[in-house]
C-alpha cells in the first residue's frame, strides 16, 4: 500500500481591490502540484543536509557500490563517489513539517510491516496462507 502525502505551504496572497477605499483582502491559497506525472523517479541512498542561517540545504544522491573481490580491497576503500541528483533549500517551517510528516509516515509504515509480518507468521503456523475457518 502506498501512501502519498504532500506538505503544502499555504501562501498568503494580497488581492488588490479596484476600489482604493477598501483594504486589500488577504486569504490563504493552497498550492496544487500539476505535471508531477512527468517527473522521473530516482533511487536515493545518500542524503546530505546542511543548515544555513534560516534554511536547510538538502542534497539527494546515489552512490553505486564498488566491486570488492577480496577483503584487502575493502581495507583500501575510504570513500565511494555519490552522484548528486537534486539540491534544494528548505525554510525552517517547511523542514519542521517535513520532519513531522516523515516521522508519522515512518511509524505508520513500521506498524503495517509488523502487522504484515505477524500475519504471515500466523499463516506459516498452518503450513500455507489459508486460515482455518
Amino acid at each position: 500500500m502506498l501512501l502519498y502525502h504532500t506538505i503544502l505551504k499555504t501562501e498568503k496572497v494580497a488581492i488588490v481591490m479596484t476600489d482604493e477605499s477598501k483594504l486589500p483582502a488577504v486569504r490563504s491559497v493552497k498550492p496544487v502540484f500539476v505535471g508531477a506525472e512527468n517527473l522521473p523517479t530516482h533511487y536515493v541512498n545518500v542524503i546530505n543536509v546542511q543548515s544555513g542561517s534560516e534554511e536547510f540545504f538538502l542534497t539527494l544522491g546515489t552512490a553505486v557500490p564498488v566491486d570488492i573481490i577480496n577483503s584487502s580491497d575493502l581495507e583500501n576503500i575510504d570513500s565511494i563517489n555519490a552522484h548528486p541528483l537534486f539540491r534544494c533549500a528548505i525554510s525552517r517551517p517547511v523542514i519542521k513539517q517535513l520532519i513531522d510528516l516523515l516521522t508519522n509516515l515512518y511509524e505508520n509504515q513500521t506498524e503495517q510491516i509488523e502487522h504484515s509480518q505477524a500475519s504471515q507468521g500466523k499463516d506459516e503456523e498452518y503450513g500455507d496462507s489459508s486460515r482455518p475457518s
